[in-house]
Order: structure tokens, then sequence, then C-alpha cells
């Protein structure tokens, strides 16, 4: 993080020798990320979740605050990094005549909290620029105008309590996506868990009832199976709604949404994904698991069977012979049968990508194939499946459904089908 000196050196310059062009890109907030790009390791920022909110995105989420933000309000970023959410949630309030009484009134109502000194102050600085470049009278030292902002300090949002916050009226944040210990007491989940939802759990917690937030947050934790504690906690602890995103920047291959309403205990249950009614589903007529055979663990002992993997599986085709074949002592599976690629992207083609087995005889499975097998033995089940899974119809559930990178066995039981149809 001592690399980002160099860059808060260059925001201080421009209070006294202000360049319009540099100004400009230092309070972009779509440059700031490719600007710390070139001064930290790709490590060094995912350390630190310090991935920074777009223009589009930092717009989108203070225009899902469901109060406005005033003078009267206080507006926490709990992880701010430099600063962005901050300076998007400053434009919506408005300037004096001068610097210091601008940052005066600026400060009462913009919180925000970081674990690193130089992030904390990368924020104050260009929130500063942002005060000049917005036509304040410059009438104070550069020391004393970051002094206005007091309450973006540096400090531990894990650390916080609700006395710290009963007068906060927002928050708006963009915690990292990292992975964490859970924490031990009160908590949706054992072992590691996404740092963001952590996060999250820690501020609705403490925030007073009522307050206004929006976060965005990581795909999974909308979607993903190991966070159904996560998503109970938030419907009971709020009344909120869900935005799917999308992909967070082009340069951050994760999807995203926005989780936005109020505290509010024992509110209605959040709806995480659109609720349509669909009389059966891919469950109704199949059997689903994972493939049991773990390549790099199984030892090549025991029956030599016909093996399958994503790489020998070619999509949308019936294979009735094997072309490999590995040694097991495991679980093999009985043919007919689908296998779904676990590995899928929002970006790809197909988010189902699949190949019906149908050798005569027993078939080992490698993990990274979803094992999708009809209950009434039928090649014939299996083809209006393929079929099923290769429209339209599928991708677009898919893509609201889970916009993670890989597919699971909730959501393939979820897909809906007839087999008549």
């Amino acid at each position: 993080m001592n690399s980002l000196v160099k860059h808060n050196a260059i925001l201080r310059a421009q209070f006294t020798t202000p360049d319009a062009f540099l100004i400009k890109s230092l309070l972009d907030l779509d440059t700031i990320d490719l600007i710390l790009r070139e001064l930290l390791t790709i490590e060094e920022m995912r350390e630190a979740g310090s991935f920074f909110t777009g223009q589009k995105l930092a717009t989108k989420a203070v225009s899902s605050l469901q109060k406005p933000i005033t003078f009267s309000s206080v507006v926490l970023d709990p992880t701010c990094g430099a600063g962005n959410l901050l300076i998007e949630c400053s434009r919506k309030l408005g300037v004096e005549s001068t610097l210091s009484e601008t940052l005066q009134l600026w400060g009462r109502v913009l919180w925000g909290f970081d674990i690193h000194l130089h992030f904390v102050e990368a924020a104050k600085l260009r929130l500063v620029i942002e005060a000049l470049n917005r036509g304040v009278i410059q009438d104070c030292e550069l020391d004393e105008a970051c002094g206005l902002l007091s309450n973006i300090m540096v400090r531990d949002a894990m650390s916080i309590e609700s006395d710290h916050l009963r007068t906060v009226t927002h928050v708006i944040m963009n915690p990292p996506f990292t992975i964490w210990p859970s924490p031990k007491n009160n908590y949706w989940k054992d072992g590691k868990v996404n740092a963001a939802g952590i996060v999250m759990d820690k501020i609705l917690r403490n925030i007073p009832e009522e307050c206004s937030f929006c976060a965005i947050l990581p795909d999974v934790l909308r979607s993903g199976s190991r966070y159904n504690g996560f998503r109970d906690f938030v419907s009971n602890y709020t009344d909120s709604s869900v935005e799917i995103w999308g992909r967070f920047n082009r340069k951050t291959d994760v999807d995203v949404f926005l989780l936005y309403g109020k505290v509010h205990q024992g509110s209605k249950e959040t709806q995480w994904h659109k609720s349509e009614y669909v009389s059966t589903c891919v469950s109704d007529f199949f059997d689903v698991r994972t493939g049991p055979l773990v390549s790099y663990r199984e030892p090549k002992e025991g029956n030599k069977y016909p093996y399958i993997y994503p790489k020998n599986s070619p999509q949308w085709e019936t294979l009735t012979k094997a072309t490999e074949f590995r040694q097991f002592k495991g679980l093999v599976i009985e043919p007919p049968f689908i296998v779904i690629k676990r590995t899928s992207s929002p970006a790809d083609k197909y988010r189902a990508s699949a190949t019906i087995i149908n050798f005569k005889e027993p078939v080992a499975v490698e993990n990274h194939m979803i094992v999708v097998k009809p209950k009434d033995g039928r090649i014939s089940t299996c083809r209006a499946l393929l079929n099923k899974l290769e429209s339209q119809q599928v991708n677009d559930f898919l893509n609201e459904r889970i916009r993670v990178r890989h597919l699971t066995i909730g959501v393939v039981k979820e897909i809906p089908f007839c087999k008549d149809k």
C-alpha cells in the first residue's frame, strides 16, 4: 500500500498547482481503478478488497437509497477505499462560497472508514479537490481542509458497535469480496465465507432502525447454496430489494448485485430472484448429483471404467462409446444420464453445456460435472431435457438465478422442465 504515497502526492499537488485535465482524471470514478492497478499488485488489491466502484454503478447505488441525502443526513461508507461512493454522495450536496464552509458541512454528512491510512488520505484529498472543482473559493490550507473531513478515518468496520452509529441515516458500501473466517457468534455459516457477507451482517446488526442502505455485493451471496443463512438473516433484519447488475467492471470478473432498502426487523422476505410459478422442474424427473470422481485425490485403483470429464464431453451430443477409461474404486453411474459442465459463466453462449451418456456399462464421472439421471431410466427423457437445456429459456433462467462462474446442484434441480413438452 506504500505505492499509494505517490498517488496521494499527485492529489496534494493539485491544491497548489491545479491541472484541469489531471483533476478530471483524479475525480473520475472509472479511472481511479485503472490508476491504482498500475500502483498496486493484484495480490495487494485482492488482500485489501480494493476494487473501486465505477461511475454508472456508483450512480445506481446512490440513487437506490430510499431517502434523499441532505445536510441533515449522516452517510457512512464503512469500507470507503479511495472514496468513490463518498464522492458520488457529495454530488447530492450543495456547496457554500468557500472551501472551508463547504467542507464543514460535508464533513458532518460524509463518514468513511477504511483500515488503510493511504486510502483514507486519498478519499479526503479527492473530496477536497471535488469541492474545488465545483467552484468554491480556496480559503484554507490543505491540512486544514482535510481536517474538516474528520469523520473519514482509519477504522476497521468490524470493530464498530451500535453506539458509534446511532446517528447514521444512510449506509452505502462496496465491501471486500475476499474470503474470511466466519466469526464464531451469531453467524449463518461456519468455516470460511465471503467477506462481503460478514461486513454486511456487521453493519445491519448495528445501524439504527429505518436506516437506509445500499450495498454492492458479489452474486454468490444472492445465489450460492452456501449462503441460504445469510439470505435468511437479511430477510429478517431488513425491508430490502435486490437488483442484478452484472459484471463489476471490465477488469474484475465477478458479477454483482445491489441490495438496498432499510433496516426493519421482522420484515417480509427479500425476493432474491424472480418468483415465477413453475409447475414442474428437473428434480421432478431426474436425480441430480455431482460426479463422484475427484481426479487429483482418487488413486488409480480398482476396476477400469469409461471415464467422463469436461474435455471429453462435447456439448449437445449423445455419446454411445467410451474413448477414455480409468481405474476407480468409488461410485460409478449407470447410463443413460446427462452430464452438465459445472463451470459456467453468464458470458457463455449456453449456461448449461450438456452431453448425453448412453454407454452399455457403468461410468466414472469426474466431479467437475453435474450428473442428471432420469428417474424413469429412459433415453427419451434425457433427449427431452437436452433439447430444453439448449433453449434460450434455460439461459435466461440461469442468468437470472445464478451469475457466479459455476452451476450448483440446487440450481440445476430448479430448471423448469416438463417431460411432455
